[in-house]
């Protein structure tokens, strides 16, 4: 009987067991799991494409890898699928951006074995539609090498990041040059290097430019540049994104600086490809730039243009100018590291508030009044932190402070010795309104640059140049609908504080009103809605058939992709250009009713000590040509190349003509004469 009743509590356990792993078994086909656990199970991708499903709360952490966008916090769960290519590379895309997916994850790529540095790693950068953040994440033309195992682990951010997924791989698309362009080629060869954050490795550059109206071919000669450059992939969260923006460095065969004119912009050799995964409009940096430079200050000038590297088409981008101290950039006197006293000292220097650490920038002794825990920095950029001496860095902190000083004083306010007497009052006002048209928070959190002269020259600190517009005319939050909120006020996160100055500039009377005068006199012109349309058009005209590549190459028409935005996503370029001018006539039309001050001045006056600014767009133009200059204009007149007087547009008292040339064909001469008796000449084509 005992050993009958020992043979039963044995069988009774056994059953007990068998259940308890049937059980489990059943939660963990509940949970969805279909991953292997680990690289040794991992679930095999039989061929591509490939849909596949799961959720890893019944899953371990087995694998951790952070990725240049933001770094895992560790703790979640993960699974593995496995694939195997064959005898030819390929370019995938990997996806965790699709129907199911609905936590905050991360998606890794591991080359042969699980161990070391992955060769692909996204952490953010999509949404899918089941999750209400763009915390999603996926790898694009993702190169695979032939006969090699790739394993592709599904993790989280954090402990808590765990969920449903669907997984996409995919053979990615759109990769071929295209066959011809009426925008300019960019041509890049790496010779087999690897383009990297840094340092800027050398390549073959090439650009192919037949001008206005003539369309481009990758077989043509490179006519606007042809030799050597330096690349490196530049930015901080666009870096991040699948489109990489490029950092460009014309160099001799020598690898030296080679300063050279493109695209008519002044000589240099530093200059920047702007990447538009963030920009589905390719205008926010354009415009904002056009606007700045109209308002008589210096802006990078840009030139729209198709990327190719290494045969692989990589999307339309904008090819602009890098700002540095230049006599055609930021024009300020070069300071030497010898020149550490009296005048020569004084100047010029360029400062920004940005990304900082212990040794490139210094503490204010203020903080934004609204966010009086936080410590708010000032950068070094010219001269930077390996070229400034200790002199310098006491002399600009020094102007600073002085600055801040009077400005949160008691006589702040006070037209002799309070701020006014350290800053640019116009510059200001000017830059406020452009980034506060655009709702731009980096404008006022970082990428903002001030710069100084020497004092023999001007002693004071100006605002400017404006720069990265990619997170600007959009609506993050619900808080924020119609056009509403300021940002020059706002935070915007814990990475870069601003300073607060607008905040106490605004509660001066003075400024408030010079600025209200300044702003509803540029509403008159070119932030007419009239003319900021017929700018947009033009531009969007010029991209209709590059588009189509560029949303090939990177399908993220009607999806959220890159800044969080709120609201539905066009799911067309034309429908991406309607959104964009209505967030801005909503924008205005708020501006316009909360403006701070009333504009009781007749007057504000220039600062612009350059020639005028003159804007003649669209160029090639198929029946409105417009034509904006920032002085008043006498008269403008139209001849054909034999030098026969086509129009006669006289005594026009407008910045901004617009001549109807529909019945023209062909290249024609505009010449505008100025009040002031000054000559601008130009070329345009009608079709």
């Amino acid at each position: 009987m005992i050993g009958d009743e020992l043979l039963y509590k044995i069988k009774l356990s056994s059953m007990k067991y068998l259940l308890t792993l049937l059980f489990l078994s059943f939660l963990f086909q509940l949970s969805g799991q279909s991953g292997g656990e680990d690289c040794s199970t991992a679930t095999v991708i039989p061929s591509i494409p490939y849909v596949g499903s799961g959720n890893t709360i019944g899953a371990v952490d087995d694998y951790f890898a952070s990725c240049a966008d933001y770094p895992n916090q560790g703790g979640a769960n993960d699974l593995v699928y496995e694939y195997s290519n064959g005898p030819n590379q390929v370019y995938v895309d990997i996806s965790l951006c699709e129907d199911v997916t609905d936590y905050d994850c991360q998606l890794y790529l591991y080359e042969n074995s699980c161990t070391g540095n992955p060769v692909g790693c996204q952490e953010d950068g999509c949404q899918s539609p089941n999750y209400s953040a763009p915390y999603n994440s996926r790898l694009m033309a993702q190169l695979l090498q032939p006969n090699t195992t790739y394993y592709i682990v599904v993790d989280g951010y954090s402990s808590g990041s765990n969920g449903n997924y669907q997984l996409n791989v995919s053979e990615t698309i759109g990769l071929n040059a295209p066959d011809s362009s009426n925008l300019p080629l960019v041509l890049i060869q790496t010779n087999g290097g690897e383009i990297v954050d840094e340092p800027k490795i050398n390549v073959d550059f090439k650009i192919i430019n037949n001008g206005p109206g003539a369309f481009n071919f990758p077989t043509d000669p490179a006519n606007e540049y042809d030799g050597v450059a330096g690349v490196e992939i530049r930015g901080s969260y666009s870096a991040t994104l699948p489109q990489k923006p490029f950092g460009i460095e014309t160099r001799d065969s020598l690898g030296e600086n080679n300063n050279v004119s493109l695209f008519n912009m002044p000589s240099e050799n530093d200059w920047i490809l702007i990447a538009n995964y963030n920009d589905k409009t390719f205008l926010r940096n354009i415009l904002a730039f056009d606007l700045f430079a109209k308002m008589g200050h210096y802006a990078p000038r840009t030139e729209l243009c198709e990327v190719v590297v290494n045969d692989i088409y990589q999307g339309i981008y904008v090819f602009t100018e890098k700002i540095k101290r230049d006599k055609d950039r930021v024009d300020i006197a070069k300071l030497k590291v010898n020149e550490n006293a009296g005048d020569s000292l004084t100047g010029g220097y360029i400062f920004k508030v940005d990304y900082w650490n212990s040794s490139n920038s210094w503490l204010s002794n203020y903080n934004n009044p609204n966010y009086p825990s936080d410590d708010v920095y000032y950068v070094y950029e010219y001269p930077d932190e390996n070229d400034i001496t200790i002199q310098q860095k006491n002399y600009i902190q020094s102007k600073v402070t002085a600055f801040e000083n009077d400005l949160w004083g008691a006589n702040f306010n006070d037209p002799i010795n309070g701020y006014r007497q350290h800053i640019d009052v116009p510059s200001f006002i000017d830059y406020f309104i452009v980034n506060e048209f655009a709702r731009n928070i980096d404008g006022f959190k970082k990428s903002r640059r001030f710069y100084k002269n020497k004092n023999s020259n001007d002693s004071l600190i100006y605002a400017g140049p404006v720069w990265d517009f990619d997170w600007a005319y959009k609506d993050h939050t619900s808080s924020m609908l119609n056009g509403s909120g300021w940002r020059h006020s706002f935070s915007g996160g814990s990475d870069v504080k601003p300073p607060g100055w607008y905040i106490r500039l605004i509660q001066d009377t003075t400024f408030a009103n010079e600025l209200a005068c300044r702003y509803f006199d540029l509403r008159t012109t070119i932030l007419d809605t009239t003319v900021l349309f017929n700018y947009i058009d033009s531009i969007g005209n010029a991209l209709s058939s590059a588009q189509e590549r560029h949303y090939i190459r990177w399908p993220i028409l009607g999806i959220n992709v890159g800044t969080p935005e709120i609201g539905s996503q066009p799911t067309s370029y034309v429908d991406e250009i309607i959104k964009f001018k209505g967030w801005i006539t909503d924008r205005l039309i708020w501006l316009d009713n909360n403006m701070p001050g009333n504009c009781i001045l007749t007057n504000i006056s220039r600062t612009d000590k350059r020639k005028p600014y003159c804007a003649i767009y669209p160029n090639p133009s198929f029946d409105k040509l417009n034509i904006y200059v920032d002085e008043p204009i006498e008269y403008i007149n139209v001849y054909d190349l034999s030098g026969r007087l086509i129009i006669d547009h006289l005594l026009m008292p407008q910045q901004l003509q617009i001549l109807n040339v529909k019945s023209l064909t062909g290249m024609y001469l505009v010449v505008i004469k100025l009040k002031d008796g000054q000559v601008i000449q130009s070329k345009f084509i009608s079709q």
